[in-house]
């Protein structure tokens, strides 16, 4: 704008010169003129700087057209590129969860010697041990119930139909000798959470208690609603999360030995009419008749204590088992393991003969308890 005034002012300048070097008469027509030539001027400079500033416009629209169309297509690009990025990532994702949730673990042997172990754990010489429970708080009191036993009942069944996860339990604090002799209208005391009793025997302190369960002295207190750590000889304290050792659940349950073999029952334990002389003898286990060859199992887990041979069982072995008891097994074909080695309940030990004095192939089975003869049918299992 400031040019276009400029412009306009010098063409007036110069026609107003003009002017008054000529006379006065044509000075009018003149001024005239001069004013049209003023506007003419200024508005042909005016198109033409209006013409220029739209060429410069034009270019400057279409230079910024040709920069935008390459902008939007690297942009429609770059947005392509994300998003198969984003669908390869959620696929490889998804694949190696579905890979995660489908792989399986194969249950090994040891795995099962670990769980056989917690389910079933060995002992020397205590006739209870320690493993928490699930149901097993430690800090809330134990409440007690009753229930009579009816028609019908298992202790397993009872002890499930009380949220207990072991029936052991159940047997252990109320003195069950044999679950299958359980009678109708047996009184049971149910606890609201798995454990077993412990009787304070002397010089023991509620200390001493709780480590020999891993517990704490807390522990005890809580669950037993006991307001001082002082206890007395004979007094019963609860043990959460306690259970019956592998012995004598299996006692309880008529599986603490099973049959070394399987046949017929030819002589009991007993008083007897000697095979031989037909005069009356004592006869210190019982006779098992099967086909010569027959495996024989151990009845119990055990260390092999002594093998031989002598003139009456033949061929024999005696294993030392926990808690005081011993088995023979006599007039054997073969033997097949050592003296000193550790044998499971189960493991084949040997084959039914007729080795010594007998009168056929069978298998003479006697049992001790702490030294004394028993008669082996009062603990097999049933």
């Amino acid at each position: 704008m400031q040019i276009i005034s400029y412009l306009n002012y010098e063409n007036s300048q110069l026609a107003e010169k003009d002017i008054r070097q000529v006379g006065s008469p044509n000075r009018k027509s003149l001024l005239r003129k001069a004013s049209v030539l003023s506007f003419s001027t200024s508005d042909a400079v005016g198109k033409s700087i209006n013409i220029g500033l739209a060429e410069k416009y034009s270019d400057t629209v279409s230079k910024q057209k040709k920069g935008f169309l390459p902008f939007l297509l690297y942009s429609l690009l770059f947005v392509s590129v994300l998003a198969l990025a984003c669908v390869a990532i959620f696929y490889v994702v998804s694949r190696s969860q579905k890979s995660l949730t489908g792989f399986s673990f194969a249950q090994s042997d040891d795995a099962k010697n670990e769980l056989s172990k917690y389910l079933f754990p060995s002992t020397e010489d205590a006739h209870f041990e320690l493993s928490l429970l699930g149901n097993a708080s430690p800090f809330q009191e134990v409440v007690f119930k009753t229930y009579t036993v009816k028609s019908g009942d298992t202790i397993s069944g009872i002890a499930a139909a009380f949220g207990l996860r072991s029936m052991g339990t159940l047997i252990a604090l109320n003195n069950i000798e044999h679950v299958k002799r359980l009678q109708v209208g047996f009184k049971l005391t149910i606890p609201s959470v798995d454990g077993i009793f412990h009787t304070v025997k002397n010089g023991e302190t509620l200390g001493s208690i709780a480590n020999k369960y891993g517990l704490t002295v807390n522990n005890l207190l809580d669950s037993n609603n006991l307001q001082t750590d002082v206890i007395s000889v004979g007094d019963t304290i609860f043990i959460p999360g306690g259970r019956l050792s592998n012995f004598e659940l299996k006692k309880a349950l008529g599986e603490l030995f099973i049959y070394p073999i399987t046949g017929r029952l030819t002589s009991p334990f007993g008083y007897r009419k000697d095979p031989f002389t037909g005069q009356l003898s004592f006869h210190n286990g019982i006779d098992l008749a099967n086909s010569k060859g027959t495996p024989i199992k151990n009845i119990m887990d055990g260390r092999v204590s002594e093998v031989g041979y002598n003139n009456v069982y033949g061929n024999y072995i005696i294993i030392t088992h926990d808690a005081g008891y011993q088995s023979m097994y006599g007039h054997l074909n073969t033997v097949y393991v050592k003296r000193g080695a550790s044998v499971n309940q189960g493991v084949t030990i040997g084959t039914v003969g007729s080795t010594g004095r007998s009168t056929g192939p069978h298998l003479h089975l006697s049992i001790y308890k702490n030294g004394k003869l028993i008669d082996p049918l009062s603990v097999l299992e049933k």
